[in-house]
């Protein structure tokens, strides 16, 4: 009977061993061969690696219409392959590959400068490694690589989770080039105005995010243009008519937006109707000159050029317009030549989303400066407004900005080096106003990361005992059992 019991053991003992092996045979092999094939099965929660139901439809209609896009991607895929945080990229443009409608061309620009320079003549996109740029028909647009990811960090700078936005932007993008959607910012013309070609440097900047440029003359035609996304409005010497007025408020009327560039003018006349259109949306300008009193905060002999502060202006409960640009503490915001502004408690202030952009410290003073005033003052002491912005939420959420310098988006503020703060204010206030990227309202695919927050050593020679010595000891615990009951 004892003998019985050993040989079932032995039997049942072989056996298993038998199938441990089996299982290394075949698993081992067969990893190979879909490895060797490029074949992967997505186990993860959120199928992190597979695109969505959305973008395949999407992908398959332009495949039998024989639509392709070319996507140029600034590094070498086998780059990425072997890193795992950027696996899920990886994967994803692989999925994509597999299209006949997307045509996926990967180089290193460093080893390949004439494809860079074909791509991209006069630098006009400011490409950059792991850039992509989506090309059809003539249409052309920059994704920028470091939009893949968006990470969320904990207090201590730990990164917690990581956001894989690629499938958004990829669809998108491919979507926007291949119907040629591309807005287009209007720089109103007819008043003195800076001109297009006094901004080249300005619309190079709006092209690289995506924004085509053009001249609106108001006074010739009958209404702004339906594919206006933003009027800019950039050193009026004179005031706008009427009519251009009406025409720019039907514009705002249908959720039109208007940025309004208007630095000190000593002309004795008033912007009539400039100032209308700022009061629809509660906002005031003083016909003054701003300069500061306090020598350590302007440029050496000039007291127009000044040190001023950019506000934390939120928005929305989602979109910081300034949340960028008051992290870089390093770089000193320096207005040129500017003029402040108020807020106007109109009967409709109570549906404006308002807010200051940029400021004075309260050593500034305002002077007087030009306008119809019969008996001007000087205002000191307290802090001035050189840049706002309003968004009317009963207007289908039109939006306008002011700044109190035209300078800063003309060549020679652009390239000053004491100008760069307001530049990308400016920037960043035309990407609040309306963004250029195409949201297909695919989610966003959490890729998480675990971690253990170990406060003493008293708490990490638990864990130690928990997850190393435990398994240890039941590990010999089994072994043991095992030898005493073998052969009974």
């Amino acid at each position: 009977m004892k003998t019985s019991a050993y040989s079932k053991n032995k039997k049942y003992t072989l056996l298993a061993v038998v199938l441990s092996v089996l299982v290394l045979i075949v698993a081992v092999p067969v990893n190979l061969i879909f490895d060797r094939l490029n074949v992967y099965v997505d186990m993860t929660p959120n199928s992190l690696y597979t695109l969505t139901p959305k973008t395949e439809e999407y992908l398959k209609s332009l495949d039998e219409e024989n639509i392709t896009v070319d996507v140029y991607f600034l590094t070498k895929m086998e780059e990425i392959e072997k890193d795992l945080n950027l696996l899920a990229l990886y994967r994803t443009l692989l999925a994509y590959d597999a299209h006949e409608c997307f045509n996926l061309i990967d180089f290193d620009s460093d080893a390949e400068p004439e494809k860079l320079k074909d791509l991209n003549p006069d630098n006009i996109y400011n490409l950059q490694d792991s850039d992509f740029l989506f090309s059809y028909n003539g249409m052309v647009k920059r994704l920028p690589g470091k939009m893949m990811y968006a990470y969320q960090a904990d207090e201590n700078g730990n990164t917690q989770m990581a956001e894989f936005c690629a499938e958004n932007y990829f669809t998108g993008y491919i979507k926007s080039v291949v119907e040629g959607d591309l807005p287009v910012v209007y720089f109103l013309e007819g008043h003195g105005e800076a001109t297009l070609d006094n901004m080249s440097q300005l619309c190079a900047n709006l092209n690289n995010y995506n924004y085509g440029t053009a001249s609106l003359n108001l006074i010739n035609q009958e209404k702004v243009p339906d594919d206006a996304c933003i009027v800019v409005i950039c050193g009026p010497e004179k005031d706008i008519t009427e009519e251009e007025f009406q025409k720019l408020y039907d514009y705002t009327k249908k959720g039109g937006n208007i940025s309004l560039l208007i630095g000190p003018n000593d002309g004795k006349f008033a912007y009539k109707h400039l100032e209308q259109l700022m009061s629809t949306f509660c906002i005031g300008m003083n016909y003054d000159r701003i300069h500061e009193t306090d020598t350590a905060r302007h440029k050496s002999g000039d007291p127009y050029i000044f040190m001023c502060d950019i506000s934390d202006a939120a928005a929305d409960a989602e979109y910081n317009i300034t949340s960028e640009l008051t992290g870089a503490k390093s770089i000193l915001t320096y207005m040129p030549a500017s003029r402040s502004f108020f807020s106007v408690f109109a009967d409709n202030y109570g549906a404006m989303n308002q807010d200051v952009l940029l400021k004075t410290q309260g050593t500034a003073l305002s002077e007087p400066w030009g306008g119809l005033a019969k008996d001007p003052s000087e205002v000191t002491g307290q802090q001035l407004a050189l840049a706002m912005y309003s968004e009317d939420t009963q207007r289908n959420n039109a939006k306008m900005t002011v700044f109190g310098s035209s300078m800063i988006i003309t060549n020679e503020g652009s390239s000053n080096e004491f100008y760069i703060m307001p530049l990308q204010l400016f920037l960043a206030t035309i990407t609040w106003m309306y963004d250029s990227d195409v949201d297909m309202e695919i989610a966003d695919k959490a890729r998480t990361y675990d971690s253990f927050n170990i406060n003493s050593s008293e708490e990490a020679s638990g864990m130690i005992a928990v997850f190393v010595f435990l398994p240890i000891i039941v590990a010999a615990a089994g072994v043991f059992v095992w030898l005493r009951r073998r052969n009974a």
